[in-house]
């Protein structure tokens, strides 16, 4: 049977050590654990005997990595927030309330209540509802190693499904993410209307002046090997006025950053059907045309 190691590091020091003396081990940081834990059982019976490694499962529990906190024009969110802690923050649902729409429609009360946003961001689900949310709002990672501190805009961290840039050893610990002038939506479809896995999610960000587009950006989720900013259909909006026309031809180029498959949810001729459809409906909420979508 596969050994199993547990830790609960009190600071980042001990936390290094820790992870220094398991030569040999498959180490796990361990937040939430709503995805890690019943992966982990799932995995008990399809690895090899002799291809189990040790696991030390390392939680960070104890390292005072939650809370929420506006700095200047910043809002900085602990990694060990829970999804719940999101959708209840007065300052989130004021400043940047698309994260909350994404919370409020992600999973069901008991994996929200324990689920953490540091957790859903290291899991690199190219299904990850808050990751759109993120990157329209221009979301920075700061990551903390044995090495150092390091930030890493959100946009460059994904490298395909559940991998990123971050070290063996770095621990995510905080969210930066920056409000702007402008207004941003999410939006969602499921195989049912409540906790499920997004088929396709997507969310915008849109700053207008006297009815044209300023700055625009739009983000896709499980329609790619990881989460994309759609550059051409963005940028398709800005400098033109906020009208049908220019809404139907940014969300006619949201495909040229897509590439999805076929899965258990969906296929990949639905998914290109409906990415567009999901970004033109939050286009429009964003910019507040929302009785237009």
């Amino acid at each position: 049977m596969r050994e199993y190691r547990f830790f609960a590091p009190d600071d980042f020091q001990a936390l290094f050590e820790t992870v220094s003396a398991q030569q040999g081990a498959q180490i796990k940081f361990l937040a939430g654990g709503t995805d890690l834990v019943p992966r982990i059982n799932m995995e008990r019976d399809q690895i090899p005997y002799e291809e189990k490694l040790p696991m030390a499962l390392i939680s960070l529990a104890k390292l005072g990595l939650g809370g929420i906190r506006e700095e200047g024009e910043a809002i900085c969110i602990g990694a060990m927030t829970t999804i719940t802690q999101i959708q209840d923050s007065t300052l989130l649902r004021d400043k940047i309330p698309v994260l909350c729409q994404a919370a409020d429609l992600m999973a069901g009360f008991a994996v929200r209540n324990t689920a953490t946003l540091g957790g859903n961001i290291m899991n690199a689900s190219p299904a990850a509802d808050t990751l759109p949310a993120l990157l329209v709002l221009g979301a920075q990672l700061t990551l903390q190693g044995s090495s150092g501190e390091r930030k890493v805009p959100l946009a460059e961290f994904f490298t395909g499904p559940g991998k990123t840039v971050a070290a063996a050893d770095e621990v995510l610990t905080q969210i930066t993410v920056f409000p702007g002038t402008g207004h941003a939506n999410f939006q969602k479809l499921g195989r049912r209307a409540a906790e499920t896995l997004s088929v396709v999610n997507a969310a915008a960000y849109i700053e207008q002046s006297g009815g044209v587009c300023t700055a625009a950006r739009i983000a896709v989720g499980s329609a790619a090997p990881t989460v994309k900013l759609c550059e051409a259909a963005a940028q398709a909006l800005v400098g033109k006025p906020l009208d049908d026309a220019a809404v139907e031809r940014a969300a006619g180029l949201v495909n040229q950053a897509l590439s999805p498959i076929d899965d258990i949810r969906s296929t990949a001729w639905y998914r290109m059907e409906t990415a567009p459809v999901l970004v033109r409906r939050a286009i429009l909420a964003a910019a507040g045309m929302a009785d237009q979508a």
